[in-house]
């Protein structure tokens, strides 16, 4: 057997000693305690001063080389329209006018602000239902035609009076992966056009995530211009034509364009554009407009509006990140049905002719992450209102990936924060102000037949939202989900937040609107896409007893806040990695049974011997560290006291706080050392 080290055992006897101690009723801190509070607040706070290198990463520019290669692989594309092999349509669906009830009710929930706070996103169209097209069995009568190269075709065409655009909503059953897909304005040249593997795969992407139903099976086809669209399926030869088995049972009705993918002249979509300057106006033009995408998808039978942000994640590799509000998409099949704009904006100062560079997307998106607006309750301010999408297909050359850093901003003081939106699905506008305070959306109640919400906007740092007053410019409906810039007029502009809404409107200019905290949302899961291989790990006070308990875990740390009032929360007090690796070693969990105080030891003969004692629960890993003989780039010590009265344990990162006990409580505690190595989380 190896021998252990002297001092090894002597730890360990001390370790023994201790748990005895606690398992035999030892509290894990006494009772009442409040002296021990020197451990908390300051000396957390002031590790926040400013971000680590490894919790922030700068802005990134979209290289040519690395869109074209992107652009070959992505899922929809423009191509044009076969005139001479284009078979007249077997089936068309004339749905005429639409309901004047429809429009109305679009029109309500549309309604300027009243000096409310509301959501910003826009609804633009509404589902129209196609009985016709809705039969299996009517469908089945579809003609298949033969092109001169022997590819199998069927054309379907379909209108809606008055609509200036229009999107179908194709509900599969079955559908090979070669089949090929295409739809384009009737009359136009061009169409876009995409695989069933890649309708497929969406469609599965919907199931996995929302469950199996008709919204998750329905393929949402690009928008095409006008009141008429034409709707192509071709199979290889030889593919049996009862191999694809669809029915189009809505068609979404456009009442406005989001941005139209063609070029040429567009009506303003701005409420008020005197008040919120166009972008071209700024002189130079902020970069940051080239991290900024106007959005236009379908959800709960509806089409609406937002804008989202670019946003660089840390590593050579970009993923095709994506920032934006959770209450304009929070479900995958309206991810799927995403539509992005990229450098809408228009060609001149306070023109209506669209920039030419323009470039659409029609590839749709992922949800990897998301958090509802919702705070509840000002004891448990979670809704940061963050939706994180995955882009299917590569940004054009030219865009920008936002820089960000884990650090929460300045509130009351005078820097400029830039906000780049598009109202409406118009073109991109800019609004400038100052961070006066913070929010939680805490609920909801309609006012004259809208939706409004209560916000509690009392200062305090660990709500949710900042408040944003307005020096120029106001966000309007469709600027949700936008992104609040810091350094937003340079090089390296960095995001801070996205709009959830407020009150601001043309007729309220000075009134408040509200952005979800990146900070708050980067702990919350965030970092788990844009930096993966760290974890945060939280701390709590208990204020009963003096002790504290850490968790790397979200829900963990979510559900002791709501239901353990004696646990106050400071901060994330440092990282870890959630999955072993290459030099690391897995951090163990007990509790203590009688007292619910935790102790946690990377130490593997100290977990034997807890382990062993039947007055702890063994918990399992908690996460992965280094030792503490293996420093490695941006590594800090994790210090640890043991407290001889109760056998409990204190962990801090801090070493003011360290250097504090020594030299004033070295009564009540002895230092030791170093537990095991982690990483800064600020």
């Amino acid at each position: 057997m190896r021998s252990i080290p002297a001092s090894q055992r002597h730890r360990l006897a001390a370790l023994l000693t201790s748990l005895v101690l606690a398992a035999c009723g030892g509290s894990g801190e006494s009772p009442g305690s409040s002296d021990e509070s020197v451990s908390r607040g300051s000396e957390v706070a002031a590790s926040q001063q400013r971000a680590s290198s490894i919790n922030s990463t700068d802005a990134v520019v979209q290289s040519p080389a690395s869109s074209e290669t992107g652009a070959q692989a992505n899922p929809v594309h423009k191509v044009s329209v076969d005139r001479r092999a284009a078979p007249s349509p077997s089936i068309s669906v004339d749905l005429g006018p639409p309901e004047a009830s429809a429009i109305e009710k679009m029109e309500r929930h549309n309604r300027k602000g009243s000096g409310l706070e509301r959501a910003k996103r826009v609804q633009i169209g509404f589902g129209r239902d196609m009985a016709t097209t809705s039969s299996r069995k009517n469908l089945q009568q579809m003609a298949w035609n033969t092109t001169a190269s022997g590819v199998q075709r069927a054309s379907l065409r379909f209108s809606s009076t008055g609509a200036a655009g229009l999107r179908l909503g194709v509900l599969v059953q079955a559908l090979p992966d070669d089949a090929v897909l295409r739809v384009y304005a009737e009359g136009s040249t061009d169409a876009r056009e995409t695989t069933g593997a890649h309708i497929n795969s969406s469609i599965a992407a919907n199931v996995q995530a929302d469950g199996d139903s008709d919204a998750a099976r329905t393929y949402w086809t690009p928008t095409t211009e006008g009141e008429a669209t034409v709707l192509e399926i071709d199979l290889p030869a030889g593919r049996p034509t009862a191999s694809t088995v669809f029915t189009v049972p809505k068609l979404m009705h456009q009442t406005v364009l989001a941005p139209k993918a063609s070029l040429g002249q567009i009506e303003q979509k701005s409420e008020c554009p005197g008040v919120t300057p166009d972008v071209m106006c700024t002189d130079p033009l902020p970069p940051v407009t080239n991290a900024v995408g106007s959005m236009d998808f379908v959800d709960g039978g509806l089409s609406w509006v937002c804008t989202g942000t670019l946003i660089a994640n840390r590593g050579a590799t970009q993923q095709g990140y994506f920032l934006t509000a959770n209450h304009c998409i929070n479900n995958q099949s309206a991810a799927s049905s995403l539509h992005v704009f990229w450098f809408y904006r228009s060609s001149a100062c306070d023109s209506t002719t669209v920039n030419p560079g323009t470039v659409p997307s029609f590839s749709g998106a992922d949800l990897r992450y998301n958090k509802t607006e919702f705070s509840g309750s000002l004891r448990t301010p979670v809704g940061t209102d963050t939706s994180l999408l995955d882009l299917r297909d590569t940004p054009p050359a030219g865009t920008i990936y936002a820089g960000w850093a884990f650090q929460r901003e300045v509130v009351g003081g005078s820097a400029n924060y830039v906000g780049v939106h598009s109202p409406g699905g118009g073109f991109l506008r800019r609004s400038d102000g100052r961070l006066i305070g913070y929010g939680s959306v805490l609920n909801t109640f309609v006012s004259q037949g809208v939706e409004h919400f209560n916000v509690d906007s009392s200062f305090n740092t660990q709500s949710p939202m900042y408040q944003v007053r307005w020096t120029t410019g106001i966000t309007e409906g469709g600027s949700s989900g936008s992104g609040l810039f810091a350094d937003g007029t340079t090089n390296n502009p960095r995001i801070v937040g996205q709009l959830w809404g407020g009150a601001s409107s043309c007729e309220y200019p000075t009134l408040s609107d509200y952005y979800g905290r990146f900070d708050i949302a980067y702990e919350n899961g965030l970092i788990n896409w844009l930096n993966p291989g760290y974890r945060m790990v939280f701390r709590f006070y208990n204020s009963l007893n003096g002790s504290h308990f850490f968790s790397a875990n979200v829900a963990e740390r979510d559900n002791v806040r709501a239901t353990v009032p004696s646990l106050i929360y400071e901060a994330p007090a440092f990282m870890v990695s959630p999955a072993p690796g290459a030099g690391l070693s897995p951090v163990y969990r007990f509790m203590n049974r009688s007292t619910g105080v935790h102790f946690y030891t990377i130490n593997e003969s100290e977990r034997a011997a807890v382990a062993a004692n039947p007055g702890f629960n063994n918990e399992g890993i908690a996460w992965y560290a280094r030792q503490a003989g293996s420093p490695a780039a941006g590594t800090i010590e994790v210090f640890r006291f043991l407290r001889r009265a109760t056998g409990t344990h204190l962990y801090t990162v801090s070493v003011a706080e360290r250097d504090n006990i020594i030299a004033t409580r070295a009564a009540e505690y002895t230092y030791e050392g170093v537990a095991y190595l982690a990483w800064a989380a600020n």
